[in-house]
């Protein structure tokens, strides 16, 4: 008997390929338009744009013969997803690094580097996790596989574990301050440990090899092909101005395909100020977002900012950025008509990002605290009024062993994804890749299921906290939307709006509650402007 895929995969081979056309009539089991009383099963496009939803016996007479008709009987159709928080560069560049995401022992990250090949005189990996290892890393451990400098990223980007060469590279000893906001790890005599937290990061990555636009911009479409793969339409991206110009490129040269909400750094904030810059601003595929910035660490490196220490120590944590430089930013950003964009995961953390951004005034591209993880219960309420809660919920599948061990009782009032709904925050739903997967299938999981691909904890890890499918689905879109500041064009699948979706092969179960059916699952078609860029 011919399965569902089968018969998917028999109609796709017929079908008139759409890429120049920019119009269709898709067909499916259902259309989950997110626009409540506008259902059916069937979505019509013209031209890029949605010209109706609604039954197929219907939409089918009122459509020219010549639109190109889809027939997915099995598909459930959605409007397109978008990843809130991503490292899209770092995550295309970093595949040609030593992946070590997912090793379980130190001595297996060092055979790993004891076999690699230089790149540019540096050997460089990403994904190392030292939670359960049984001794700390240190550089005389890289020391004994590798003599040339070594490099290598931790799975939340928040610490780097170097060999000697490599400090020595970067005029790293004893005598080296700790930067404000950052911890270079010592050992008992004083001398760096080959451990850097935060901040000390920057004191290593100006000697690191730099990536080519021409390689970056490439990384850059091949992370483009993967995120269409996995119903994907649009990211939000926070990196370096490089990445910026790799993404330029891609769509001044036609090529982008992607819906790009951009946060430069920072640091960029004076140059994008004289350049007259406001965010907002951009093209019909990469616009520009808020500045980002830190205020704390990571719960993975303990560096996260608390209001009390983590359990079992005396240690809150540490702010990266100092109340009077991030508010001096916040202030002279909204001033030139941008947004502002902070990292916040401890309570502490959270509760300074609120104070400082009430006194912002609105912008068309809203502000926004990312990853939230960590919210006191007085604090709950206070994102309502349109500041954007950036949150990643495939986080929770590897940080409940963590919140528990670190966080203890407070660890109530981390991933509050109901809580945070029910007093009108304003939901994003990302990955955080490299961090964290890129599929958005994990994250819909994690949000509805809030617990392992094992099942553990039984019932769900806090399972008052549990969201529905369409909530979940409506963080990657409609919230995705709002904070590109883009609700009148993107989010739902409705008359006027981007014809931007995605066709699932998925049970039916999966709207229905059934967190584990979505990730079961897989996108069969993607279209973004009307246009096909993956089908199965």
């Amino acid at each position: 008997m011919e399965t569902a895929l089968g018969r998917t995969s028999r109609i796709f081979k017929r079908m008139i390929d759409m890429r120049s056309a920019g119009s269709g009539l898709l067909r499916a089991r259902r259309v989950f338009s997110l626009v409540p009383g506008s259902e059916g099963d069937c979505v019509w496009w013209l031209n890029g744009r949605i010209q109706g939803v609604g039954l197929a016996a219907e939409l089918d007479r009122a459509v020219p013969r010549q639109v190109p008709r889809f027939e997915l009987p099995d598909a459930l159709i959605t409007p397109g997803l978008t990843d809130g928080h991503t490292h899209l560069g770092m995550w295309a560049v970093n595949r040609r690094r030593v992946q070590l995401a997912g090793v379980r022992t130190q001595e297996e990250v060092l055979a790993r580097i004891a076999s690699a090949e230089p790149d540019q005189g540096w050997i460089l990996g990403q994904g190392w996790d030292a939670n359960g290892w049984s001794s700390p890393p240190d550089r005389f451990a890289l020391d004994r596989v590798q003599s040339g400098p070594v490099y290598l990223d931790s799975i939340d980007v928040h610490s780097a574990w170097l060999n000697s060469a490599a400090l020595a590279a970067a005029g790293i000893n004893r005598k080296t301050p700790d930067p404000f906001g950052g911890r270079i790890v010592r050992d008992a005599s004083g001398d760096p440990s080959g451990l850097l937290l935060e901040r000390a990061v920057e004191l290593v990555t100006p000697y690191l090899p730099d990536t080519p636009v021409e390689l970056l911009t490439q990384a850059l479409a091949g992370a483009q092909t993967a995120a269409h793969r996995l119903g994907i339409t649009g990211v939000h991206v926070m990196e370096s101005m490089a990445t910026l110009a790799a993404f330029q490129r891609l769509d001044a040269a036609g090529e982008l395909r992607l819906r790009v909400l951009f946060h430069p750094p920072v640091a960029a904030l004076p140059t994008l100020i004289q350049r007259g810059v406001r965010s907002g601003q951009g093209s019909e595929w990469l616009s520009l977002g808020g500045v980002k910035m830190f205020l704390d660490g990571s719960l993975g490196s303990r560096t996260a900012w608390m209001l009390e220490p983590y359990t079992g120590s005396r240690d809150r944590g540490m702010p990266i950025t100092s109340e009077s430089q991030a508010r001096d930013a916040m202030v002279a950003a909204a001033a030139a008509g941008i947004s502002t964009t902070v990292h916040a995961i401890g309570d502490a953390a959270v509760r300074r990002a609120l104070d400082l951004m009430s006194g912002l005034p609105r912008l068309p591209i809203p502000h926004r605290i990312e990853h939230f993880q960590c919210v006191h219960p007085a604090d709950i309420g206070r994102a309502a009024g349109g500041i954007v809660v950036s949150m990643q919920p495939a986080h929770l599948l590897t940080d409940i062993h963590l919140v528990e061990r670190h966080w203890g009782e407070r660890g109530e009032g981390a991933y509050a994804f109901r809580s945070l709904l029910q007093h009108g925050a304003r939901l994003a739903f990302g990955s955080d890749v490299p961090v964290a997967s890129m599929d958005p299938r994990v994250g819909i999981h994690a949000a509805m299921e809030r617990r392992g691909f094992d099942g553990a904890p039984a019932g769900g890890w806090r399972p008052e906290e549990k969201l529905s499918f369409s909530e979940a689905l409506g963080a990657y879109t409609l919230g995705a939307a709002y904070a590109a500041g883009a609700t009148h064009r993107r989010g739902v699948l409705a008359p006027g709006f981007d014809a931007d979706l995605v066709a699932w092969s998925v049970d039916s179960s999966a709207e229905n509650g059934d967190g584990e059916a979505f990730r079961q699952g897989h996108a069969v078609l993607t279209i973004v402007g009307g246009q096909v860029v993956m089908r199965v």
